[in-house]
């Protein structure tokens, strides 16, 4: 088979997965559509508003850090809620809780009312994390799961990256209409309106939302023919849930020390204009969408658990790049690989985690899952910043390079056999339930 009979076939037997969606599934992937919108716009242009404000970018890390700390607690309580209440109610109250805490932050930025609602946002955030992954599962089968979280985190991704877009040039603009510099706070504020409207309009697909069924505790598969599997609750997978809190612990530490201040990065160490740091961070959205939408066609060809060992494997030469080449190009297109291929993993490890687990567990594992992500990044974001004032702009670099190279060889130590282990438990199961 020639290369482009084999890219003709990837591309059919991907149009066939997603012809799977369900409505349900196009809802959801809609909804965060709209709102990643508003929360690409936020990632460019909110850590540069509270710097235009005159916060220095200590106090700038430090509110990130309080939110972030919010989220890791915050998603210890938003899992059982969401397991009483259901996935759909909990990511509508979720959009309600960010729009009103965002037009908050926009409207009063003084520092107890920056500090009080950014607890607000990040908490609403955690009840959409929550959420988003054990819906998705809900509304797909095996045979096209993966290709929806993949379909679903690239189109978040991209719209994060129109996002981004018009929060670089929006600033512009506004100084041009009212005649004030582009980095007066006004201008800023003008812009960030954009990400409460996002999370106003990403709350309508979910109104339509049909009812989720009742949690059981049976282990769910559905078979490429349609036909379901169920077992009873299978044992040892307690482990399994320690070995990924480890791991997007270490993960969570890595991301804290670059990803929420690199546009204070390209800002203030390489004096790039905003519209540039607009368009930086916005083409890594639109890598890392590329990246996720290609990860389940890796994933099918070597498996799951190796697709993500090498994404994020290949991703860390280019974080070196980043912290021993002082060189404004060779820092974009690193930024922009880097993002591209330790995201790539995302769909493919929501996946995972949805699919090694019983029905009952997928909330309370995500939630999990998001506080291991957020105490790491809470905890590392505050180092961050200080380095930042001080100047210190490479260490940070350095220090996610460990990180992220003692995450990958725990993840390939921890998950190398679950997959396969899995389809063998799926295959019993089947001969149980065939006699039976």
């Amino acid at each position: 088979m020639n290369l482009s009979q084999s890219i003709s076939t990837e591309a059919s037997v991907y149009w066939q997965r997603v012809q799977r969606f369900t409505p349900d599934a196009r809802r959801i992937i809609a909804s965060q559509a709209i709102s990643r919108l508003g929360f690409g716009l936020y990632q460019a242009i909110f850590n540069l508003y509270l710097l235009s404000l005159g916060y220095s970018t200590a106090f700038v890390a430090g509110l990130l850090s309080i939110g972030l700390y919010t989220m890791a607690v915050g998603a210890l309580l938003a899992g059982p809620y969401t397991s009483r209440v259901g996935e759909k109610y909990s990511m509508i109250l979720s959009g309600m809780i960010c729009a009103i805490a965002a037009g908050m932050l926009i409207a009063l930025p003084v520092p107890s009312i920056l500090i009080m609602m950014i607890i607000v946002f990040y908490f609403g955030n955690s009840l959409q994390i929550t959420s988003y992954s054990p819906l998705m599962a809900r509304s797909s089968t095996a045979f096209e799961r993966t290709y929806l979280f993949g379909t679903g985190q690239a189109s978040r991704i991209a719209t994060s990256f129109f996002g981004s877009l018009i929060g670089g040039f929006l600033p512009g603009l506004f100084a041009l209409w009212l005649i004030v510099p582009i980095d007066s706070p006004i201008t800023f504020q003008l812009t960030l309106i954009v990400w409460i409207l996002a999370c106003i309009i990403g709350i309508v697909p979910l109104l339509w939302l049909k009812e989720p069924k009742p949690f059981n505790t049976k282990l769910e598969d559905v078979q490429p023919e349609g036909s379901s599997a169920a077992s009873t609750e299978p044992t040892g997978k307690v482990n399994i849930v320690i070995r990924f809190f480890i791991c997007s612990l270490l993960v969570g530490l890595g991301a804290g020390l670059i990803v929420p201040l690199m546009n204070v990065f390209f800002w203030e160490f390489y004096n790039l204009p905003t519209y540039i740091v607009g368009t930086i961070i916005g083409l890594g959205q639109a890598t890392m969408a590329t990246g996720v939408l290609l990860s389940p066609i890796l994933a099918s060809r070597i498996g799951k658990i190796k697709s993500v060992v090498l994404t994020q494997s290949l991703s860390l030469p280019f974080i070196l790049l980043l912290a021993s080449v002082v060189n404004p190009v060779v820092a974009i297109l690193s930024f922009l690989l880097r993002g591209a291929l330790m995201n790539a993993a995302m769909p493919v490890g929501q996946t995972l985690r949805m699919e090694l687990v019983p029905i009952s567990w997928r909330p309370n594992l995500q939630a999990l899952n998001s506080t291991a992500m957020s105490l790491g990044r809470a905890t590392s974001v505050q180092f961050a910043g200080q380095f930042f004032d001080q100047g210190l702009y490479l260490i940070p670099f350095w220090l996610t390079l460990g990180f992220y190279g003692v995450q990958v060889v725990l993840y390939a130590l921890f998950f190398w056999n679950a997959e396969e282990q899995r389809d063998i438990d799926l295959q019993e199961q089947n001969n149980t339930l065939t006699k039976a």
